[in-house]
């Protein structure tokens, strides 16, 4: 008989093993490491066969910026189970539980790499994120006129990689992380950023008063520099950086990364038509739509907005939703369902977090009301694409 319950510490072992069989090659030295201090940190969801662990998600304690409000996230990571128990709807039970715990948690939503769409779609996760993975040859690179400011270069055996390290790490959080769509990464994500992937150096791109513009992190293998991060807060750092790429003509023949779809990346670039593939590997669940709504950075209100959610899986979510000037969120019953908007609980946290505008949704039959209703929902909502790079 299967059971399921929150993996306790004397079962960790369990965990690994589990993890191993399902994501090979097994981890060993820094990346066990990371694994271990996550599982430590987490709460593991997991399906028992009598003492015999079978199935298993871990939930990683992360943060994520939405319209410039901090929310707390449940990454879902390591979707294990053993073949021998699949097909049988276990990792369903594990799935519908791990809602429960990330709203008792105050993970108010929560964010996953899937191996099926579909799959997850049936359980309130929505797709809210293309990215461009992009291969060009490094002579391709549009070469600029130099800049006023500066490039520093360090990696972990620098000696002053501490402090540039530090500061790199605050302006992340203060310029990069406030952006619609952002993990804010705290120490512990550092680190693991880290360890996943060795050798890896940073490049800084200070103004004329040595103030933090812009930054890319990547490493060189095989003759190819792949960029981990690329993150500018205006046009000339972004030029500055990629003129930094472009200076290492000598050591490599291409370069490898990713972008968000919405940039139009690679315009700027003399010729642009190089290998670009679009990669939709981000999916998003609102868990808690009441507690979601009251931290909601709305724009107008003019009159109370109504919301009507459909959630199969959390029957918390299932309610019409009432939302006033100044965060007031309340459930209530609402005689003419027409005078809400009306969506099923993914599309909505695609919708939420700018995805795609409101009109978009309604010509595809996925929210409904009536014409007053959209425009006043439209009205309030916020506009900024999301972009989402962090893996689990």
């Amino acid at each position: 008989m299967v059971t399921y319950r929150i993996v306790e510490t004397n079962d960790y072992k369990q965990v690994l093993k589990l993890k191993n069989y399902c994501f090979r090659p097994a981890y060993e030295g820094k990346r066990l490491e990371d694994f271990m201090h996550w599982v430590n940190v987490s709460t593991v969801q997991g399906a028992f066969n009598q003492k015999k662990l079978v199935s298993q998600l871990i939930i990683l304690p992360l943060q994520m910026t939405i319209f410039g409000v901090p929310y707390e996230m449940g990454g879902i990571g390591f979707v294990s189970t053993y073949p021998e128990y699949r097909n049988a709807g276990i990792m369903k039970q594990v799935l519908l539980r791990s809602l429960e715990t990330m709203r008792a948690n105050g993970q108010m939503i929560s964010v996953l790499s899937p191996f099926s769409v579909s799959f997850y779609r049936h359980f309130g996760w929505e797709l809210f994120f293309d990215k461009v993975k992009y291969e060009l040859p490094v002579q391709q690179l549009v070469s600029i006129d130099k800049k006023t400011g500066k490039i520093y270069r360090f990696d972990e055996l620098s000696p002053d990689f501490e402090h540039l390290f530090s500061k790199l790490k605050s302006f992340y959080n203060e310029k990069i992380a406030t952006q619609n769509g952002r993990m804010i990464r705290k120490d512990d994500w550092w680190k693991r950023l880290l360890n996943r992937a060795s050798g890896t150096s940073f490049a800084v791109y200070t103004d004329e008063l040595g103030q933090i513009m812009g930054y890319i992190r990547y490493t060189i293998n095989d003759l190819t520099l792949e960029l981990l991060d690329f993150n500018a807060i205006n046009y000339e750092s972004q030029q500055s950086l990629w003129q930094f790429i472009q200076s290492h003509i000598a050591e490599v023949e291409k370069i490898i990364g990713e972008a968000s779809n919405q940039e139009s990346f690679g315009t700027a670039f003399l010729n642009p038509q190089f290998q670009q593939n679009i990669i939709q590997d981000k999916m998003i669940r609102i868990i808690d739509v009441e507690h979601f709504l009251q931290s909601y950075a709305f724009c107008k209100i003019d009159r109370p907005l109504y919301l009507n959610v459909r959630d199969k899986q959390a029957e918390w979510n299932n309610q019409v939703f009432k939302i006033e000037q100044g965060g007031c969120v309340s459930v209530v019953k609402i005689l003419n369902i027409d005078e809400a908007l009306s969506m099923d609980i993914g599309k909505l946290a695609a919708l939420m977090i700018g995805y795609h505008s409101l009109d978009w949704y309604v010509f595809r039959k996925e929210a409904e009301g009536s014409f007053k209703t959209i425009k006043e929902w439209e009205k309030a909502l916020p506009k900024d694409y999301p972009s989402f790079y962090d893996y689990f």
